[in-house]
């Protein structure tokens, strides 16, 4: 078979492509979860305010997530190259003023690498557990039983975390990466 014209897509082009799946992913399933979140509001009415607070608590904990198993989810070269673009993506001016990376580094990044640290038997269902508790812990809503073991919020929210998670590399199926004397490329297969 014989390989098609490459469309060429630098890794911070990337990074920023697989942040913004993410966020497509959170948006797109939002609604299956906004019920149950709402039910633990005083007033079970969503603000725009606390919905945008709420899906920002997701999207940093998926991103967290994300950003911890880049090193698991393409070969090494190209987990340097992703790590790179998505360093410069998360420094921009357009997104440094929303403070993500800090939230990533101080709350989650040094639970997941303990997490990792422990070996369990099944990695990736155990730093999606550690990224949903972090998370569980960190939503602002009144009613929520600080006991997320009989929470119907956990019950739902854990899933809803899996299904955000682990699919950047599907967007990078149609990409080879390559290097040309200090240019580096990622071209879409």
């Amino acid at each position: 078979m014989q390989e098609a014209e490459r469309k060429q897509i630098t890794p911070i082009e990337l990074a920023a492509a697989m942040m913004q799946f993410t966020m497509k992913s959170i948006e797109n399933s939002w609604d299956t979860i906004k019920p149950v979140v709402a039910a633990y509001l005083k007033e079970p009415i969503l603000s725009e305010s606390k919905e945008d607070e709420l899906l920002r608590e997701i999207y940093i904990a998926a991103l967290a997530l994300e950003i911890y198993c880049i090193p698991h989810a393409f070969d090494a070269d190209v987990a340097r190259l992703v790590s790179l673009g998505m360093g410069e993506v998360m420094g921009s001016n357009n997104l440094s003023e929303h403070h993500l990376s800090e939230s990533i580094s101080q709350h989650y990044l040094p639970r997941l690498e303990a997490v990792n640290a422990a070996a369990p038997t099944d990695l990736a269902l155990a730093l999606v557990e550690e990224a949903a508790a972090i998370l569980y812990d960190r939503l602002e809503l009144p009613l929520k039983p600080t006991d997320r073991v009989n929470s119907l919020l956990w019950v739902k929210l854990f899933p809803f975390l899996v299904q955000l998670v682990g699919k950047w590399p599907i967007l990078f199926t149609k990409f080879e990466v390559k290097q040309k004397t200090s240019e580096i490329e990622i071209t879409e297969t």
